[in-house]
């Protein structure tokens, strides 16, 4: 019962994951709404502060690469060196992605008043960020020196 938060106000669960992208969001301040009495709830702000940190400094930048250096010494050393660390970092996103999710499950929601107004990125912001983070990938495989 980990992905449910029981409503204080009608007793009804909410789905904590109503969209995937609330496994990363959740601890950001994201507001989840019952739909039957359309009462708020949000993470507190100790959460939001260390989430905002481990985001704004890069942490999780640097966990998934050490996680996919990690895999990569796990992984048999038959394998390419290239093709064997892209595998590596796909093991640590997913690796990642799973902590994130085991967050999302445990995170405990507050009762909380109605937001202003919601902040949604648009489409454009999102794949501005999807091609910044290819050139991103793009420049650490050049860095890095691996060769396809």
């Amino acid at each position: 019962m980990f992905l449910y938060k029981k409503c204080e106000v009608c007793g009804e669960k909410i789905n904590k994951l109503q969209k995937l992208r609330n496994i990363y969001t959740l601890k950001m301040g994201e507001v989840l709404q019952c739909k039957y009495c359309f009462t708020y709830y949000k993470t507190n702000k100790i959460v939001e502060s260390f989430s905002s940190i481990y985001i704004n400094t890069g942490i999780g930048i640097i966990f998934w690469f050490i996680a996919g250096i990690c895999f990569a010494i796990l992984l048999p050393t038959t394998i390419n060196q290239n093709v064997k660390f892209i595998v590596a970092l796909l093991f640590s996103f997913i690796f990642l992605s799973f902590i994130n999710f085991i967050i999302a499950c445990v995170i405990p929601l507050h009762k909380t008043q109605p937001p202003q107004k919601i902040h949604k990125q648009s489409f454009i912001y999102w794949v501005a960020m999807g091609i910044l983070a290819i050139i991103l990938i793009a420049f650490f495989v050049g860095f890095l020196g691996i060769k396809f």
